[in-house]
């Protein structure tokens, strides 16, 4: 049977399956990763006591700041190199690739000068008030020193990690996370029981650990067969605007978080009366980088996918990609956050054992847990008008999730509770920002929102008239048969001529048959191309997407050029007659677009 798709839910579709595998990668990768920042807060109080550990935590705004550029030029990168792969422009997106290197490269090393000759100037920018608490200074330099080995690294695993995830590599971006972790823990260990170099060592382990994943990773680039690879020829500046301009809305989320994180920062020292809640604001930044590896493991996923299919005019498989994320990610922050709540006690004694600093971190975790779920919803929101090219809403949604919003929220509730009302603000301020995009939403539908997908912000004519467009999900070759009669009659429904309308039904037919051989050469037991139509008058055009071994569908057409001219006769005469045929593989996915205009 032929499983058309409905307009609600995401059963039998390669969408929402191909969208959960690569972000359940991304999550786990992150998660990964985060862990070993865990470690480090663990071994670093537990061994080196509370106020190392506090010194340290103050200087994580200078970690935003580097994550913040780390995440400009990826995004950037990606969203652009999606795009160019959706168009077959497979020589411009490396240039891409190799241009958002070079320039992490580049900023990694004003980074480092940075914060070898200006150090006081940067420890100020960053929100730390020196004169304070001048008992933490010297820990503060000291990691300072260690960390910023590492800075080239942490910046060009950024650049390859979300390339190589889409080159088909998440496996490996997987395990070099757990590299990572793994050197990570065994560096904190070995500084605090064997070599005792204090919060330098802490910081010296971090960046060893990321050098370590860092050469796993570029091992990807040395294999053949892979989209992308490393040339200094292909370095071409002319590919800048297109980064800095996708990149934007990451670096706007960046920098307004880091100026969070700054005054945030100032605000919790001017209301906390000693040391314990700057060491309890620590741990909840601590556990809430690890429970925002679910949102940003969607929210890569999705900018990235969404960028294929709005490029692609593909409103069905836009929606249906949309829905597919909020789906995941209620139930996975949802559980996590119940997880969170119900251990808020245990996660404190793992860092210290003074009750004080235990109690005021358990309410703080408790807090930030209830507002997983709005955190996460909010950060798929922006990572999908990011997306869709709407920079414009996707930075006003980022400045005030990270900036406006929160630091509003913390100050209000500080002079009124304190340091208790600076911790509660981080969940009270996404709550608030979800109820102000509810309130847009209505405007925009005129009443309240039914559905996940009135939240889609798309323009009127986004995808063409319903109408002109067929959706179908292809599950054999009885199957592809009887999409070849219904394109056929579609097409000439639709006012197309007789001799296009069959040509292109009997190249769907062929292509679509061909994916099930390919299936079954490969013992690939269960393949569906989900299969979009359109039509209106001669412009036509159709798409077949499928989840298996890398496979491009147009590639016969060489091979059997020189034998039998009848076979393959659909293919042959569609391909010699289409205005643009574009295959590429993203995300374990073969995709076939052919535009007969």
């Amino acid at each position: 049977m032929i499983s058309v798709f409905k307009d609600n839910g995401i059963r039998r579709s390669n969408i929402p399956s191909m969208f959960f595998s690569t972000s359940i990668a991304m999550i786990l990768t992150e998660l990964v990763g985060v862990i070993a920042v865990l470690i480090d807060g663990i071994v670093t109080s537990r061994f080196l006591g509370a106020d190392v550990y506090s010194g340290i935590s103050l200087i994580k705004p200078f970690s935003s700041i580097v994550l913040m550029l780390a995440g400009f030029l990826s995004t950037g990168c990606t969203v652009v190199c999606s795009r160019l792969i959706g168009l077959g422009r497979k020589e411009e997106s490396n240039e891409v690739f190799n241009l958002a290197s070079f320039l992490a490269l580049l900023f990694s090393v004003l980074l480092i000068l940075a914060a070898v000759f200006f150090t006081p100037i940067l420890l100020q920018a960053c929100g730390v008030a020196i004169n304070k608490y001048p008992e933490l200074n010297p820990y503060m330099y000291q990691y300072l020193d260690g960390y910023i080995v590492g800075l080239p690294a942490i910046m060009m695993i950024h650049i390859s990690g979300t390339v190589i995830v889409m080159d088909g590599g998440k496996h490996r971006f997987f395990i070099s996370s757990i590299v990572l972790c793994a050197a990570n823990i065994t560096g904190d260990l070995l500084n605090a029981l064997v070599f005792h170099r204090g919060a330098y060592g802490m910081g010296l382990a971090t960046s060893i650990s990321y050098i370590i994943q860092m050469l796993v990773l570029l091992l990807h680039f040395y294999k053949k067969g892979h989209y992308f690879r490393f040339s200094l020829k292909m370095i071409r500046f002319r590919q800048l605007k297109g980064i800095l301009r996708s990149g934007t809305p990451a670096m706007i989320r960046k920098l307004s978080g880091a100026l969070r994180d700054i005054l945030t920062n100032y605000i919790n020292i001017i209301v906390s009366v000693s040391a314990v809640a700057i060491a309890a604001k620590g741990i909840q930044g601590d556990l809430f980088v690890f429970l925002f590896c679910i949102p940003t493991g969607l929210g890569r996923t999705l900018v990235t996918m969404a960028g294929i299919y709005y490029g692609a005019n593909n409103l069905q498989g836009l929606r249906r990609l949309y829905i597919a994320s909020f789906q995941y990610g209620l139930i996975l922050s949802g559980l996590f956050g119940i997880l969170a709540f119900a251990g808020a006690s245990a996660v404190p004694q793992l860092y210290t054992d003074d009750p004080e600093i235990i109690s005021l971190t358990a309410f703080s975790i408790r807090w930030m847990s209830v507002g997983l779920v709005f955190d996460t919803m909010i950060v798929l929101i922006q990572h999908y008008l990011q997306g869709i090219d709407n920079t414009r809403a996707a930075n006003l949604l980022s400045t005030a999730e990270r900036l406006i919003v929160p630091v509003s929220t913390a100050y209000l509730l500080g002079m009124l509770y304190g340091s208790k009302g600076v911790l509660a603000a981080a969940a009270i301020s996404k709550i608030i920002l979800f109820f102000l995009i509810v309130c847009a939403a209505v405007i925009q539908h005129k009443g309240l929102p039914k559905k996940i997908a009135d939240f889609m912000f798309l323009p009127k004519d986004f995808g063409g008239k319903p109408e002109n467009n067929l959706y179908a999900e292809i599950r054999s070759n009885e199957d592809a048969v009887r999409q070849s009669i219904r394109t056929e009659e579609f097409c000439l429904s639709h006012g197309t001529e007789k001799k296009k309308a069959a040509l292109t039904a009997l190249c769907v037919e062929e292509m679509a048959t061909n994916i099930f051989n390919h299936a079954e050469k490969y013992h690939i037991k269960s393949v569906s191309a989900d299969f979009q139509l359109y039509a209106d008058g001669e412009k036509v055009y159709f798409s077949l997407m499928d989840l298996s071994d890398a496979f491009d569908p147009t590639a016969f057409h060489e091979i059997f050029k020189e034998e039998d001219q009848k076979k393959h006769i659909g293919i042959r005469m569609v391909l010699g007659m289409a205005s643009e045929v574009r295959y590429f593989r993203a995300y374990s996915s073969n995709n076939l677009i052919v535009h007969m205009d």
